[in-house]
C-alpha cells in the first residue's frame, strides 16, 4: 500500500517547479513592458481597464469624500452662525448710531428753534439744557443746568420754542427748579389772542391741562382759542403763547364756566429752554443810575 502511494505522488508532481514558473512570468512581464514601450499595443486595453475600475475607485474614495463632506458641512455652519452673530451685533450699533443721530437731529432743530425765538423775541433770553424731569402727579416740575452762576431768579418765566413752559420757583447754585404751567399752583394771566378777553389760567395737575378760572357761562370763549400773556403783572412779557382752549362745559347750575385748555408748548418732549430776563428787570437795567443823570 505503501509503495502504490509513492508511486500515485510522484506521478502527479511532475511539471515545472513554483521558481521556473515565477523566472517566466517575470520575463513575459519585461517583454511586454518592452513591447508596450516600444509599440503601445496595451493603451488601448489600459484605457478599457481605467474605465471598468473608475467606479471602484469611487467606491473606495467614498469614506474619504463623506468626511470632508461633513466635515466642510459643519465648518460652514458653524461660520454662517458666526458670521450671522456678528451682523446681528452690526445691526444693533447701527440701529443705536441711528438712533444718535435721530436724538442729535432733533436737538439740533429744538435748538435751531429757540434761536429763531430768541432772536425774534424782543426781551432777552439765555439757553439751558433741562438736566431732570420730575414725574409726579403732584408737582409738575423740571430742573434745568443753571442757578446763581447765571444770575438766575424765582420768578423768570422759561418758554420753548412754542410758548409758556413755567416759572422757576427754586433757584440752587448749579440747578433751578422750574414748576410747570400744568402745575396746581401755577397760575398766569392770559389775554385771548382772537378778542383781547383777559383770564387767569391755573394748572390742573395729573392731565397735564390747564384750566380758565372764574369766567362766566355767557363768556366769549371758543374751542381753538389762542391764550397768549397779557403782560399785565410785569413777569411775563406780553404775547407768549400759553395754551389752546380744548373744551368749553357749561352748566346753568354753576356760576362759572369750566374751560379746559391745552399748553402750547411741548412739555415733556424738549431737551433745552430759553429762561426769560423778567420785564422789570430790564427796564431797572435800562433806566439811568444817578451818576448818569448827573452827567
Amino acid at each position: 500500500m505503501i509503495k502504490s502511494h509513492q508511486r500515485s505522488s510522484k506521478l502527479f508532481n511532475k511539471g515545472p517547479s513554483l521558481l521556473s514558473k515565477l523566472l517566466l512570468l517575470t520575463l513575459v512581464s519585461i517583454v511586454l513592458m518592452g513591447v508596450d514601450f516600444r509599440f503601445h499595443y496595451l493603451k488601448n486595453i489600459r484605457q478599457t481597464t481605467n474605465v471598468l475600475t473608475k467606479p471602484f475607485y469611487a467606491v473606495l474614495n467614498l469614506p474619504s469624500d463623506l468626511y470632508d463632506f461633513t466635515t466642510q458641512y459643519f465648518s460652514n455652519q458653524s461660520q454662517l452662525i458666526h458670521e450671522n452673530e456678528t451682523l446681528k451685533l452690526d445691526i444693533d450699533r447701527l440701529k443705536a448710531d441711528l438712533q444718535r443721530l435721530d436724538f442729535v437731529d432733533q436737538e439740533n432743530n429744538q435748538l435751531k428753534n429757540l434761536l429763531e425765538v430768541k432772536n425774534a423775541r424782543k426781551f432777552k433770553t439765555e439757553a439751558v439744557s433741562i438736566i431732570y424731569s420730575r414725574f409726579d402727579p403732584f408737582s409738575q416740575k423740571i430742573i434745568i443746568d443753571g442757578g446763581q452762576n447765571k444770575n438766575f431768579q424765582a420768578g423768570q418765566p422759561v418758554i420753548d420754542a412754542l410758548g409758556l413752559l413755567g416759572q422757576i420757583s427754586n433757584v440752587y447754585p448749579e440747578t433751578s427748579e422750574v414748576t410747570l404751567v400744568i402745575d396746581k399752583r401755577m397760575s398766569v394771566p392770559i389775554q385771548i389772542q382772537r378778542n383781547g378777553l383777559r383770564a387767569i389760567t391755573n394748572g390742573n395737575g395729573q392731565n397735564e391741562t390747564i384750566s380758565l378760572s372764574y369766567l362766566p357761562n355767557s363768556v366769549d370763549v371758543i374751542k381753538g382759542d389762542i391764550l397768549k400773556t397779557s403782560g399785565i403783572d410785569t413777569i411775563y412779557p406780553e404775547g407768549i403763547a400759553v395754551a389752546e382752549v380744548l373744551e368749553i362745559y357749561n352748566n346753568p347750575k354753576l356760576p362759572f364756566a369750566k374751560i379746559i385748555c391745552k399748553p402750547i408748548s411741548a412739555i415733556r418732549s424738549h431737551s433745552h429752554v430759553l429762561v426769560v430776563t423778567p420785564v422789570n428787570k430790564i427796564v431797572n437795567n435800562l433806566a439811568p443810575t444817578k451818576n448818569d443823570q448827573k452827567k
